[in-house]
């Protein structure tokens, strides 16, 4: 098999089988943090010749896999699981594997041992994702999830201790690869994080926007995510309403495509409708370049409701009187700025029932 056929088998395989198993998982933890580290390991990987992009690529997609069994062994767990994933055998031998799984187990920023290897070491850099928004949000997050009773007092008091704990010069973070621009981003949160009253306004800021976002008027169910879907066209659109997703706390499931590379609308559309369906998401955002192809595909399945939108107004009216359980817009058409207006419109907005029910019941087609 060529190189590069063997590369795109195991990528194919772990967008298929490995990469779905993160929407399962908190905030922090999903499904586009597997594929920062997955990218970002691949990017890293260009200064260190003799690495196997293929074995990296791996350890990269199970690092945290182990969250599936819980936070504190995760590593341990992430290591075990690929060990005994035997249809990893079909590419790698079993000293490679073991290479892959102690890469998967080193990663954690608080080991107690360094990485043992260089795919080890790459991998734990590309996991850092230092960025002092993110940090924060993330940090707030896990606070709403693991000690709800906090007040935002607490909350603050937390996360300075975190901080000091992990990211303040002597916190038990390490970096690993120098070629790696972390380090300048690091330096960076630190200065932050010695500004209290900037510290404190950031913290504020995006508290405020949390917690907002919580109390707000919405069409949301507790523990039921949005499902997304978008084409090539749509991949852009669709990673912005995800930013905003993260950033207000709101749950989702990416049905893909995750990549700008050019691909068939139905194939992400497809399953999108049939989690809406099913009821295991609700609402669904789907985006492709006119939005009709997608909004299309979506409506021909009996129990989904997709409306193509362009202004919030349009996507108003679509929840009001045709309670849509999807929003379908065109991704070529809209800016991101207009996209998210649309969905914060859309995931906010009652439906009527009265007339518009009477309406509704007779869309489905009987017989």
């Amino acid at each position: 098999m060529e190189t590069n056929d063997r590369y795109n088998q195991i990528l194919a395989f772990l967008e298929q089988e490995i990469v779905p198993r993160y929407d399962a998982f908190d905030a922090g933890h999903r499904r586009d943090h597997v594929h920062y580290v997955m990218q970002e390991s691949q990017n890293l990987a260009q200064y260190y010749p003799t690495v196997r992009r293929d074995m990296l690529l791996v350890a990269a997609a199970y690092h945290d896999l182990g969250m599936e069994v819980g936070r504190k062994v995760h590593h341990i767990e992430s290591a075990r699981i690929v060990r005994e994933d035997k249809r990893l055998t079909q590419w790698f031998t079993p000293q490679e594997i073991e290479t892959i799984a102690q890469a998967a187990e080193d990663h954690r920023a608080s080991s107690d041992h360094d990485p043992r290897s260089i795919y080890g070491r790459i991998v734990a850099e590309a996991d850092r994702q230092i960025d002092g928004d993110t940090i924060i949000r993330r940090t707030i997050q896990f606070s709403f999830k693991h000690y709800p009773g906090l007040s935002k007092e607490e909350n603050y008091q937390r996360l300075l201790e975190h901080m000091a704990e992990k990211y303040d010069e002597g916190g038990y973070l390490k970096l690993w690869i120098p070629e790696s621009s972390n380090a300048k981003r690091l330096q960076e949160f630190r200065k932050l994080l010695h500004q209290p009253e900037a510290l404190r306004r950031k913290f504020d800021e995006i508290y405020d926007k949390l917690t907002q976002q919580e109390n707000m008027t919405t069409i949301l169910k507790p523990g039921i995510p949005v499902a997304l879907c978008s084409d090539h066209a749509g991949f852009a659109t669709k990673q912005a309403v995800i930013e905003y997703l993260k950033e207000n706390n709101i749950e989702y499931k990416d049905f893909g495509t995750y990549s700008e590379e050019s691909c068939d609308y139905p194939d992400f559309a497809h399953p999108c409708a049939i989690a809406v369906e099913s009821g295991e998401c609700y609402p669904g955002i789907a985006v492709c370049g006119s939005g009709e192809g997608i909004n299309i595909t979506l409506n021909k399945h009996q129990g989904i409701r997709s409306a193509l939108c362009w202004i919030p107004e349009v996507a108003s009216l679509a929840r009001q009187h045709n309670d849509a359980n999807v929003l379908a817009m065109p991704g070529r058409f809209v800016t991101n700025e207009e996209a998210i207006e649309m969905v914060k419109t859309f995931l906010s907005t009652p439906f009527e029932g009265g007339r518009h029910q009477r309406r509704i019941d007779k869309i489905r087609v009987k017989g």
